[in-house]
């Protein structure tokens, strides 16, 4: 403020832009607005930097009575593009709509923000409307668009809008569109499609931000380009977290275990995912010994890490061991979750151990986890490999919507127990 205080003439552009840095820095909102009504002629950014300020604060009353007050000559675009945009990150839908339909000009940035609005309202059909109605559409236009189709569910609908954008030629898509298509084809299992869309990369002179380069980096390991994977984390000039996980993720689900711990030990920063992913990788290679070394040196651990070391265990056949390391886990006061049941209950299967299997039953009902999927098919399992057969059957009974593991388990259970003609009924219902 001191430079401003002395300045003897001060212009409007001044006053904005002074007004724009104590927002910015988030100096007291009050000063900010004083010094605003000060300004001896206001124009549209004046009313729309401060606008920016009540709705970053979360003053949505006042932003809207400042914006009330906006002569209409400054609102459109600047001013209500501010405050719709507010409106849409606070999940404001309605009086979103309400504001962008009373918009006397909509230009490109009010038009990308609501079709992107619209998708996160779920209605993919006033999006796609408003969409081919734009007179003109950027990159962000595009892309919010595709992204709303896959975040519905709908991938063959997003993918051909990114192939009829790459046709049209208009537009140029940047590294945000590429990790929504990346991101897409990981998600949806549609390799075959980011297998396109890296043959589309690797001509395109892009550098690599952290989004894009973590999507890359993930998506490639899935369909296999390791050598691709390494070479975009290696080009990455800034690396966060999320971009470590990747990699040693897809170096640890490519069986590449090793290599994975090389940049495991080179992470600055490691997380739970880091090391719950390092412990899962050992337990593929059967190295239990180094599982429970990394368990030991974490600098704290929560469910998802307890229950990757029992299965860790219990893959690997040690089931009693997994049985201590769970009772360790409810002494040390961490909640199981279903996948720690399901782990605990496989164990006590193959230890064919009613008693145990009937106890963690019950903390499974205590917990309210027992009418979870995955817990009932490991019941299911425990009881037929236990020989009860019968309370197998109810809880098979009592399960919604059993899946195609549900009646396996089931039938096998038949089986196993001599009861083959009880499994061919259930097969012919599955048929």
């Amino acid at each position: 403020m001191g430079l401003f205080d002395e300045m003897p003439v001060r212009a409007t552009t001044s006053y904005n832009a002074m007004v724009t840095a104590m927002i910015k820095n988030k100096c007291d909102l009050g000063k900010s607005f004083q010094l605003f009504c000060s300004i001896p002629e206001k124009n549209a950014v004046s009313y729309a930097a401060m606008i920016t300020g009540f709705v970053r604060a979360g003053m949505f009353d006042k932003a809207e009575s400042l914006y009330a007050e906006t002569p209409v000559k400054f609102r459109d675009p600047v001013a209500s593009n501010v405050l719709l945009k507010g409106y849409l990150r606070a999940g404001k839908w309605n009086e979103a709509v309400r504001l962008f339909q009373g918009m006397a000009v909509r230009e490109v940035v009010a038009n990308s923000s609501m079709v992107d609005g619209y998708c996160k309202m779920g209605r993919l059909v006033d999006a796609r409307s408003l969409f081919d109605r734009m007179p003109e559409r950027n990159v962000i236009t595009w892309t919010a668009m595709i992204d709303g189709y896959f975040k519905a569910g709908f991938f063959e609908d997003g993918f051909g809008l990114f192939l009829r954008m790459r046709r049209e030629g208009d537009v140029s898509v940047n590294s945000n569109t590429l990790a929504v298509m990346f991101k897409a084809c990981r998600d949806f299992g549609r390799y075959r499609e980011g297998s396109q869309i890296h043959g589309l990369v690797s001509r395109m002179p892009l550098e690599f931000d952290l989004f894009l380069g973590s999507s890359l980096i993930s998506v490639y390991s899935k369909l296999g380009y390791m050598g691709e994977a390494k070479a975009v984390f290696g080009v990455m000039k800034n690396k966060d977290t999320v971009s470590w996980n990747s990699l040693i993720t897809g170096l640890v689900e490519r069986g590449e275990i090793s290599e994975a711990y090389e940049h495991f030990e080179k992470m600055p920063d490691k997380d739970l995912v880091s090391w719950t992913g390092m412990i899962m990788g050992f337990s593929k290679k059967g190295e239990i010994s180094k599982c429970v070394e990394l368990f030991r040196m974490m600098p704290e651990k929560d469910d998802v890490t307890w229950t990757a070391m029992i299965s860790a265990f219990v893959s690997n056949g040690y089931y009693e061991e997994a049985l201590c390391w769970f009772l360790k886990m409810l002494q040390k006061e961490v909640c199981p979750n279903s996948y720690t049941f399901s782990s605990v209950l496989s164990a006590t299967a193959s230890l064919a151990d009613l008693i145990e299997g009937l106890q963690i039953h019950g903390r499974a009902v205590k917990m309210n986890m027992a009418s979870d999927l995955s817990v009932q098919n490991s019941l299911v399992s425990m009881y037929c490999k236990c020989g009860n057969t019968n309370d197998a059957y109810k809880i098979f009974l009592c399960i919604s919507e059993p899946n195609i593991v549900s009646y396996n388990t089931m039938i096998s259970g038949f089986s196993y127990n001599g009861f083959g003609k009880k499994a061919l009924e259930l097969f012919s219902i599955l048929e």
